[in-house]
């Protein structure tokens, strides 16, 4: 049902009553008091006109029943937004790819263990806080350093913001896969083209690439990583790198080209630099 256009038309009927009735050509016009089964007695305008040698009457309705007809439509069309918000999110959070490890993950149940974890996290919140300018201006995020440190933990629990708060796309994925999938364009009975499998990691409003310098570091998977990312900084999308390396290996191996685009658009580097969550806890973060 349009609920809006509902509304538009009850909106009317209580706003033609607010305001004296027009005097229409070949048309009778009478006030009279009749009486609403649920609210008593109102003021009715009767227009009768003659159309073709028909009488045609039109009446006025209850103006406590439009009332409440329009409150009624717009709940019904506040529970419809609801349902449609709370499907798309569910569509949107299938498409992220989120690992179960990290189903639970959000940034108010991080816990930074220093005060470079607690910068860290302050600086996640207002990247998530500030996701429309992001999206509108391309700026991405670089986090750097050691492994258990929480990377992965901030990275999907701003994903899962930008989700739930903006209904916003987000892939999160693996330079391994990324270089995996467009490898295997190159085989003469490839289901899909090199352009293609750019499109799919250029659509999503945020992508996450995790692991990068796992890979071996040859010059296909570089010019690979390159072309993905710089096809999303080209169309102004934000990228999230993650890696254990160094910052300074980090730029070696992605290239200072990179790594300054990365900082555009409000973007910035995250150095996690403590020591792992997993020897303090004896679990994976």
């Amino acid at each position: 049902m349009n609920y809006s256009a509902a509304m538009t038309t009850v909106r009317q009927k209580l706003a033609d009553l607010n305001v004296p009735p027009k005097r229409l050509k070949n048309t009778v016009y009478e006030e009279r008091e009749v009486l609403c089964d649920r609210h008593g007695i109102f003021k009715q305008r009767c227009r009768r006109i003659a159309l073709y040698g028909k009488g045609i009457e039109t009446k006025t309705e209850c103006p406590s029943c439009l009332t409440e007809k329009l409150s009624q439509l717009q709940h019904a069309e506040s529970e419809q937004k609801k349902r449609r918000k709370h499907h798309k999110i569910k569509m949107l959070m299938d498409d992220l790819h989120l690992p179960e490890r990290f189903a639970g993950v959000a940034l108010d149940n991080y816990e930074p263990v220093t005060p470079d974890a607690a910068r860290c996290l302050k600086l996640c919140h207002a990247y998530a806080t500030h996701w429309p300018e992001r999206l509108k201006r391309g700026g991405g995020l670089v986090m750097c350093g050691k492994p258990g440190t929480g990377k992965n933990h901030l990275a999907l629990s701003i994903a899962k913001h930008v989700i739930n708060e903006h209904q916003s796309s987000a892939l999160f994925t693996t330079v391994l896969r990324i270089a995996r999938e467009f490898k295997s364009t190159w085989n003469k009975n490839a289901e899909c083209s090199e352009a293609e499998v750019i499109k799919r990691y250029t659509q999503p409003d945020l992508l996450i690439i995790d692991e990068v310098g796992v890979q071996f570091g040859s010059e296909a998977e570089k010019m690979i990583l390159f072309e993905v990312f710089n096809t999303r900084y080209e169309s102004m999308k934000p990228t999230i790198l993650i890696s254990n390396l160094a910052l300074n290996e980090l730029a070696g191996f992605i290239g200072e080209r990179v790594m300054d685009r990365m900082q555009e658009g409000g973007g910035g580097t995250l150095a996690f630099t403590w020591d792992s969550y997993r020897q303090r806890k004896g679990q994976c973060v």
